[in-house]
């Protein structure tokens, strides 16, 4: 019998390619079940992984539950016993208050605590709007006979007063031209070494103020090497922390509570301690650490 050579080799071919075919239609189909037992067992993975973070992250929030708890606690404490925190800790330490808004004088509170603290308020002096006033420093600085051209040489005037032996009458001159109020002034006021400027504004112009009272007491006390802290109540609308800490000074943000009063007694007790310290944003802590 003749064999068709051709045939034969068409009749191999197709067997081959549909073998061929066979053979990848089989493999694609075995792939995709490969691929799904992966997809699966990758899932299956994830829903493991997922469960796993989801018990820590639960543990997580109880453990900052119990931490924020204990915080509170912990503050609500310290408010509750601050007298006797801050007992004997300002011994022989002589300090100044120096409140810069007559409108907000919250002095009397800071005079309490530094006394519980067993300190001793050598004066407490609100200045009052006037101090800038062009016109009252005028008629100042002729009824004094004096070189008194603004209020940096007021600023001056009083603290010259405070460190000789006749204040009672030189700051009287001031508290009489409405320029201050003399709320105490004890009789070893020379020998103060720290003052706590009570600032904070609740008006619009805090900044203008802090730049024309504030700002310009600071320079003088330093010039004189005074340790210097800046405080200020808790509902402050216009902060002056910011302005305070440029100016390198000390500041507590929430003096009119127990843990404030404690961060001023400890700030008071030890001069080395700088920083800003309170509840605001940007604090460096609720209350001094010593490194």
């Amino acid at each position: 019998m003749h064999i068709n050579m051709k045939y034969y080799i068409v009749s191999i071919g197709a067997i081959f390619i549909s073998l061929g075919i066979g053979i990848l239609v089989g493999y694609n189909l075995n792939y995709d079940q490969e691929l799904s037992k992966q997809q699966a067992s990758v899932i299956s993975d994830l829903d493991n992984k997922f469960d796993a973070l989801k018990v820590t992250n639960d543990n997580l929030e109880k453990s900052l539950a119990d931490l924020s708890d204990d915080y509170d606690k912990a503050i609500a404490f310290i408010n509750d016993n601050v007298n006797n925190l801050v007992v004997g800790r300002l011994t022989d330490k002589n300090i100044g208050i120096i409140s810069t808004n007559q409108d907000n004088d919250y002095t009397k509170e800071i005079k309490e605590i530094i006394t519980t603290a067993n300190g001793n308020v050598a004066f407490d002096i609100t200045l009052n709007n006037n101090i800038f006033n062009e016109k009252k420093i005028e008629e100042l600085a002729t009824k004094l006979n004096l070189e008194i051209k603004d209020t940096k040489d007021i600023m001056a005037y009083i603290e010259e007063a405070l460190s000789e032996s006749n204040a009672t009458l030189k700051l009287k001159e001031l508290e009489d031209a409405e320029m201050i109020k003399i709320n105490s002034l004890n009789e070893n006021y020379q020998s103060y070494n720290s003052v706590v400027i009570a600032g904070g504004n609740n008006g619009k112009l805090g900044k203008e103020q802090y730049e024309n009272i504030d700002k310009i007491l600071i320079e003088t006390l330093k010039d004189k090497d005074k340790n210097i802290v800046g405080v200020q109540e808790s509902n402050t609308k216009f902060s002056y922390v910011d302005l305070y800490f440029n100016d390198k000074v000390t500041t507590i943000d929430n003096v009119d509570e127990g843990i404030g009063k404690l961060s001023l007694v400890m700030v008071l007790q030890d001069s080395s301690i700088a920083g800003k310290f309170g509840k605001l944003e940007g604090s460096d802590s609720i209350i001094p650490y010593k490194k």
